[in-house]
C-alpha cells in the first residue's frame, strides 16, 4: 500500500515538474502556428510571384538586378549575391529578412510577457511555490516557448515543401527545412535577448525596450552592411547578417549556425545564472525608487490614456512615417527601373492594376500608390496592438483600478477607443502628408488633396477592424487579438498574392485590403470607407454593451 502510494506521489510530482513547460507552450503555440501559415504563405507567393510576373528568364534579371542595385530597398531586402532571379532565389531575397524580424519581434514579446510579465503580475510567485526554483523555472518556461517554435519551424518546412511540389517551381523537403531554420532562426536569437533582458530589467516594458533596441542594432548593422558594399564585412559581427550569410538554396554556408548557436546559448546561459542569484521582483539595472511627480494630463481619463499611451504611439507615427518616407524616396528611381523594357513595363503594369486597380496610372503614381498598402497595414498592426493592451489591463487587474469611482466600464474602453481612433487619423494624415512633399520635390505630380485628404480612405478598414476586435473583446476578450491577428495576415496574403496572380473576386473581397482606395492611382472611394466605417461603429457599440454586462475575465 505505502509503495502504490509512493508510486502516486512521484507521478503527481512529476507531472508538476511539467506544468510550467506545458503552461508556456499553450500560451504560445497559437501564435506559432499564425507565424507559421503566414510566413509559409508569404515566402512562396514571391517566388510564385516572380515566376508569373516575369517567366522569362532575362526580362527577369534585368528587373531583379535593377531593384537590388537600389540602396534604400537593401535596408530590408536580403543579400544580393545570391541568385535571386530564380524563384527560391528571389523568395530568400525579397522576404526572408522581413519575416526573420517579425519573428524576432513576435517572439521578443513572447519572452519578455512570460517571463518577466508573469514576475509584475504576481503570478510567477505561484509558479515558484511548488518544486521549481527561479533558475529551473525560467528553463522550463524557456522549454516550453523552444516547443512553439519547433511547431512553426516544422509548419514553414512541411507547408512550402508540400507548395513547391504542386507549383511553377521545385522546393525540396531538406531545402525548405533549411530556409525554415533560417527564418525562425530571428525567432530564436530573440527568445535568448529576451530571457537576458528579463533578468536585467525592472518591469516587462523596459525588458521588450531593451530588447528591442538590441534587435534593431542588429538589424542597422545588418542592413548597413548590405547597403554599402565597402562595409559588408559588418555583417560579420551581427546575428542578423550571420542569418543572411545561412544562405538558403543557394550554395547554404551551414557553418554560421555555429555562431547563431554559441550565441544563443550563451546568453541563455547568462540569463539562467542571473535568474539563480537575484531575489524575486529584483533586476540588475535599478528602477528609479522615487521621481519628481508630474500631474499633466491627469485631469481627465482620456488626458492618463493618452499619457499612458503617448510613446508607443509616437513609435507606431515614427515608424508609418519612415516607411512612407522611403516608398516615396525611390519612387521614381523603381518607376525608372520597372519600365526600362517595353514588354516588361505591361507585365508591371497589370500586376501594379490588380494592387490599385487602375491599369492606366504612370508607374510613378502606381507605385507612390504602394505607400497607402503599407500605411494601412500598420495601422490595422496598432490598433490590434491595441486592442491587445485593453485585454491586458483587465486580465491583470488594472481595470478594477480605473473603475474604483463612478466610472462605468463602457465609458472607460469608449474613451480608450476614441484615443487609437484618433490617433489613427493623425497618422494617416502625416505620414500621407510626408509622400505628398517628397514626391513634389521629386517632380511627381500629384494633387495634395488626392493624396494627403484622399488617403483617410484607409481608415475605413481600420474602423471595421477595431469593431470587429472590440465586438469579440465584449463577449470573449481573449480570442479578439487572435482573431485580429488571423485576419490581418489573411488580408496581407490576399493583396499580396493578387497583385501578382488573378484571383477569384469572391476571394479578394475577403480581404480587408481589398476595400482600400490606393490612392492617388485611384480615386477614394467614400461610399464603400462610410459603409465600413458605419460597421466599425456598429461593431463598438454591440462590444461595448457585452463588456458591460460580463464578469472582469482574469489571465
Amino acid at each position: 500500500m505505502s509503495q502504490a502510494i509512493a508510486l502516486r506521489r512521484a507521478k503527481i510530482l512529476s507531472a508538476s515538474q511539467r506544468v510550467i513547460t506545458q503552461f508556456t507552450f499553450r500560451r504560445s503555440v497559437i501564435g506559432a502556428l499564425l507565424f507559421g501559415v503566414f510566413a509559409s504563405i508569404e515566402s512562396y507567393a514571391q517566388g510564385r510571384g516572380i515566376v508569373a510576373a516575369f517567366p522569362n528568364v532575362a526580362e527577369r534579371a534585368k528587373i531583379i538586378h535593377g531593384l537590388a542595385n537600389n540602396a534604400a530597398l537593401s535596408l530590408f531586402y536580403g543579400d544580393k549575391s545570391a541568385n535571386i532571379i530564380s524563384p527560391d532565389g528571389y523568395m530568400v531575397y525579397r522576404i526572408m529578412p522581413i519575416l526573420v524580424l517579425v519573428g524576432a519581434i513576435w517572439m521578443l514579446g513572447v519572452t519578455t510577457k512570460m517571463l518577466r510579465g508573469q514576475e509584475d503580475s504576481g503570478r510567477w510567485e505561484l509558479l515558484l511555490s511548488g518544486q521549481s526554483a527561479a533558475r529551473s523555472a525560467t528553463l522550463k518556461t524557456l522549454l516550453g516557448i523552444a516547443g512553439a517554435i519547433s511547431v512553426a519551424l516544422l509548419l514553414i518546412a512541411l507547408l512550402l515543401a508540400a507548395a513547391g511540389h504542386s507549383g511553377k517551381f521545385t522546393l525540396t523537403l531538406g531545402g525548405s527545412f533549411y530556409y525554415a531554420l533560417a527564418l525562425i532562426f530571428g525567432a530564436v536569437l530573440a527568445v535568448a535577448i529576451g530571457a537576458l533582458t528579463s533578468q536585467l530589467a525592472a518591469t516587462r516594458r523596459y525588458a521588450m525596450l531593451y530588447g528591442a533596441s538590441v534587435i534593431i542594432l542588429f538589424f542597422m548593422l545588418r542592413s548597413l552592411g548590405n547597403t554599402v558594399d565597402s562595409l559588408a564585412w559588418i555583417k560579420n559581427l551581427t546575428p542578423f547578417g550571420w542569418i543572411d550569410k545561412l544562405r538558403p538554396f543557394y550554395h547554404p554556408q551551414a557553418v554560421w549556425l555555429l555562431p547563431l548557436g554559441a550565441f544563443t546559448v550563451i546568453t541563455i546561459g547568462l540569463a539562467l545564472w542571473l535568474a539563480g542569484r537575484r531575489d524575486l521582483g529584483a533586476s540588475l539595472i535599478a528602477d528609479n525608487e522615487s521621481a519628481k511627480p508630474h500631474f499633466k494630463l491627469l485631469a481627465s481619463q482620456i488626458g492618463l490614456d493618452f499619457r499612458l499611451s503617448r510613446n508607443v504611439l509616437f513609435g507606431w507615427l515614427l515608424g508609418s512615417v519612415g516607411f512612407a518616407a522611403l516608398i516615396a524616396s525611390i519612387d521614381k528611381t523603381v518607376a525608372k527601373t520597372l519600365t526600362s523594357s517595353g514588354a516588361t513595363k505591361g507585365k508591371i503594369a497589370q500586376t501594379f492594376s490588380n494592387l490599385t486597380g487602375n491599369y492606366s496610372a504612370q508607374m510613378e503614381i502606381a507605385y507612390l500608390s504602394a505607400a497607402g498598402f503599407l500605411i494601412v497595414t500598420l495601422l490595422l498592426v496598432m490598433v490590434t496592438n491595441y486592442v491587445g493592451a485593453v485585454r491586458d489591463e483587465e486580465a491583470s487587474g488594472r481595470l478594477d483600478n480605473m473603475i474604483a469611482s463612478n466610472r462605468s466600464r463602457g465609458r472607460w474602453l469608449l474613451e480608450r477607443l476614441i484615443l487609437i481612433i484618433s490617433a489613427a487619423v493623425v497618422i494617416s494624415l502625416v505620414a500621407n502628408f510626408v509622400v505628398w512633399a517628397i514626391a513634389s520635390a521629386q517632380g511627381v505630380s500629384v494633387s495634395f488633396a488626392t493624396l494627403v485628404l484622399g488617403g483617410l480612405n484607409i481608415l475605413g478598414p481600420v474602423m471595421l477592424m477595431l469593431g470587429l476586435g472590440v465586438m469579440i473583446y465584449g463577449f470573449k476578450p481573449r480570442l479578439s487579438v487572435i482573431v485580429m491577428y488571423a485576419l490581418i495576415a489573411w488580408s496581407f496574403t490576399v493583396d499580396i498574392i493578387a497583385a501578382a496572380l488573378k484571383l477569384s473576386k469572391t476571394l479578394t473581397q475577403t480581404s480587408l485590403l481589398h476595400y482600400v482606395s490606393l490612392v492617388p492611382a485611384v480615386t477614394a472611394n467614400w461610399r464603400t470607407f462610410t459603409i465600413l466605417t458605419l460597421l466599425g461603429i456598429g461593431g463598438i457599440c454591440v462590444g461595448i454593451i457585452g463588456f458591460e454586462n460580463r464578469d472582469i475575465q482574469a489571465e
